[in-house]
């Protein structure tokens, strides 16, 4: 299915029936990103899988890809739908387009769900990778990037137990084009910083670590839990040891039922 924001056709998957969850995805994945884990939920939920602009379906429009742009998307997705209140998961991404999400939208927003997300924009170091990334695209194409993206964000117990799933992984991620990956390197490079946005919820949270992941933490993620909290309202905090940034993709029927669980406290 399709609808169009800021110039861009975009796709979603809409699976089951009942309240509203939205599952935003990591880059460089798109919505089958969350295809595993989506039956824990379809039983009771309506889910609905975008792919985020420049990625899977998804028209890229004009410009860099930012994070304020793909939380528009969304919004405008609800627009589309029609739907007033809805319950979110992201991941990595995804979650940054959460907080986003809550800062033009806060009535939209049911419960707010921070997979593999911290909350702080980019470091200087991480801006000058990105940089060089987008020269090395620019110049070679993807497919070092990807390589360097499976190792980097899929944990080493995925890529020992589970060889398959990286290879799937490596399959979805090759759906992205060089000027997409560039756009949204671009976006990501210049995203803003979330922690007082992450202070400001005043919805039920759930937030997820990778006891794997390198990027996001289990000490950031504890930090993203503890920073919510301060602001004055409950987060709930789950690590799965053997997994990394990914971990939706890595052990998805486990976080299936984490996330079934914190929607069902939200919803009774």
């Amino acid at each position: 299915m399709e609808y169009t924001s800021d110039g861009a056709k975009l796709f979603y998957a809409v699976q089951g029936e009942g309240p509203v969850v939205i599952l935003l995805h990591p880059f460089p994945c798109n919505h089958r990103f969350w295809l595993e884990a989506a039956p824990s939920l379809t039983g009771k939920y309506q889910v609905i899988l975008p792919d985020l602009r420049g990625l899977g379906q998804s028209e890229s429009g004009e410009g860099q890809i930012t994070i304020e742009r793909l939380g528009a998307d969304i919004v405008r997705l609800l627009d589309e739908l029609q739907i007033q209140r809805a319950l979110f998961a992201g991941c990595s991404i995804g979650g940054y387009t959460l907080y986003e999400i809550w800062r033009k939208a806060p009535a939209r927003v049911q419960a707010l769900a921070f997979c593999c997300a911290r909350p702080q924009a980019d470091t200087e170091t991480t801006r000058l990778q990105r940089q060089e990334w987008i020269a090395k695209i620019g110049e070679r194409g993807t497919s070092e990037f990807i390589e360097a993206q499976l190792n980097k964000l899929i944990g080493t117990t995925a890529h020992r137990r589970h060889p398959d799933r990286v290879r799937e992984a490596r399959e979805m991620m090759q759906m992205a084009t060089p000027a997409a990956v560039i756009a949204i390197q671009q976006g990501l490079a210049g995203r803003p910083d979330s922690v007082e946005t992450a202070r400001g919820i005043r919805v039920p949270a759930f937030v997820l670590a990778g006891g794997e992941d390198p990027v996001s933490t289990p000490a950031g993620m504890k930090l993203l839990a503890e920073t919510i909290r301060n602001g004055g309202y409950g987060a709930e905090y789950h690590e799965i040891h053997d997994a990394g940034h990914f971990a939706p993709w890595e052990q998805p029927q486990a976080v299936g039922r984490l996330l079934r669980q914190f929607f069902d406290s939200v919803v009774g």
